[in-house]
């Protein structure tokens, strides 16, 4: 099983230098449906693990009839025809909707379970069918379900977040791995016309400021979502500007604080530390699943409602 994982990890790689396409520097693989992409959008990204790799499964919604390999990740799911690796998909997980399994017909297997993924993606919406042509086998469903539950519990990893419940006794709640780098006093928050004074952490995840009068008056934002880290006159003086990417809304966020120039050295180079390991939060250990469809129990998971899917 990890020789085969191994194997597709080398393939992956292959893809990516087969490639002419140029590199994307923002983080899309968990917030974008993408559909035939060039080879190199395909390969893993830096954070990016390959938790589980599936072969001889049909996408009946889009394929029907052709076998291919479904792979997971911590961040999307990757199906690409076996025929025709130009023919494929890339699922992230922010996009999922619902999760449901349900009797589908299968040019290749008949009536059968299938795992069927609601998604939602630039207004649109899109439903995929993937279906184990393997006999008996729940790994498709075991596999995909834990990974997307760690994704959706680890969302601290890598959204930014305002007034989010994250400190108690004006303490930072750290998360599993995080590791606090410095705590910084009397840092001035500058987003208010008067500017709050607080705390700022630094951990190996993200930045942190809380209100030192209000600790749900607070800030944190990933390392992954941030786009620039600058130091720029304000009419409080010089200040620390941290802006994050648009996917999280664009936010400018100005800090005052002493040892200015220090702090930003550090910052900037932990910035560019992080971007070459990222640190995504997502972590599933699943033991080998059943080796029959009916000792394996798995409800409809829903993320945001039922909405019903467009077909594609």
């Amino acid at each position: 099983y990890f020789l085969i994982l191994y194997q597709i990890c080398i393939q992956l790689k292959r893809m990516s230098s087969s490639s002419s396409s140029t590199t994307e520097n923002h983080i899309w693989h968990d917030r974008e449906v993408r559909f035939d992409v060039p080879l190199g959008q395909l390969a893993l990204r830096k954070g990016e693990i390959l938790v589980d790799s599936i072969n001889s499964v049909e996408d009946t919604k889009g394929n029907n009839g052709d076998r291919g390999n479904l792979l997971i990740t911590n961040l999307r799911l990757i199906w690409f025809d076996d025929k025709n690796q130009k023919i494929n998909l890339s699922i992230g997980y922010d996009c999922i909707i619902n999760i449901e399994i349900k009797v589908t017909n299968s040019v290749l297997k008949g009536n059968t379970q299938a795992l069927y993924l609601r998604t939602r993606f630039n207004q649109s919406r899109f439903e995929f069918i993937f279906t184990s042509l393997v006999a008996n086998s729940p790994r498709l469903f075991t596999s995909f379900q834990a990974v997307v539950r760690s994704y959706e519990t680890t969302k601290l990893y890598r959204d930014l977040k305002l007034r989010a419940a994250i400190i108690q006794d004006k303490q930072l709640i750290l998360l599993p791995k995080e590791q606090v780098y410095n705590k910084y006093g009397g840092v001035w928050n500058l987003s208010a016309e008067q500017g709050n004074v607080g705390t700022f952490y630094v951990t190996n995840v993200r930045l942190v400021w809380f209100a030192n009068l209000a600790e749900n008056f607070n800030v944190s934002v990933p390392w992954i979502q941030i786009s620039s880290i600058k130091i720029r006159e304000s009419k409080f003086g010089t200040a620390l500007v941290v802006e994050s990417s648009p996917v999280n809304g664009g936010y400018i966020l100005g800090f005052k604080m002493e040892n200015i120039d220090k702090i930003y050295l550090e910052i900037t180079g932990l910035f560019k530390i992080y971007n070459e390991n990222p640190i995504f939060g997502i972590e599933t250990h699943f033991e080998e699943a059943a080796g029959n469809l009916d000792e394996v129990g798995i409800e409809e998971v829903f993320f945001v409602g039922n909405p019903a899917s467009n077909s594609r």
